[in-house]
């Protein structure tokens, strides 16, 4: 299971936009300024859309590509009640990946059972419950796709 999908989805738009701002700087070692000069606009751009939560839609596909992180996709497609599955090449599931996926779920219940008493609030519950969701949808394509497994090219 893509580890990505065992995080909360973002509770806001712009905690999306921040999660892969973090996210491209951390693992791709792109700044801001980076991301907007690959973007082809200025940094002062790039800081308005994100402040303002404007981001042109044609900008989102290129924002994501180089980012490397779909948070964005995911808080847009939450909104909409849908997730987002990344699709599975229908490789045998490591121990790791139910471990992950058992964490996911054992979560999105806990968030849920202390949403039900009060505990927990309404977007925490949500973004776990989303995530369960995912992790569940993620493995039910993999294990419709085994018996046609995609070729490791990596």
């Amino acid at each position: 299971m893509n580890a990505r999908h065992s995080k909360p989805v973002p509770t806001s738009l712009r905690a999306a936009f921040e999660a892969d701002k973090v996210h491209a700087l951390k693992h791709r070692r792109l700044s801001i300024e980076r991301l907007a000069e690959l973007m082809a606009t200025t940094p002062a751009t790039l800081y308005k859309w994100i402040e303002q939560e404007s981001m042109p839609a044609r900008a989102l596909i290129a924002w994501q590509h180089l980012t490397g992180a779909n948070n964005v996709v995911r808080y847009l497609a939450a909104c909409e009640a849908a997730v987002v599955v990344a699709v599975p090449c229908g490789r045998s599931a490591t121990a790791e990946d139910v471990h992950v996926l058992q964490a996911t779920l054992n979560g999105a219940v806990g968030a849920l059972l202390g949403y039900m008493s009060g505990e927990t609030d309404r977007d925490m519950t949500l973004g776990k419950l989303g995530a369960g969701l995912e992790g569940l949808a993620w493995h039910r394509e993999n294990v419709r796709k085994s018996d046609q497994p995609e070729l490791d090219l990596n």
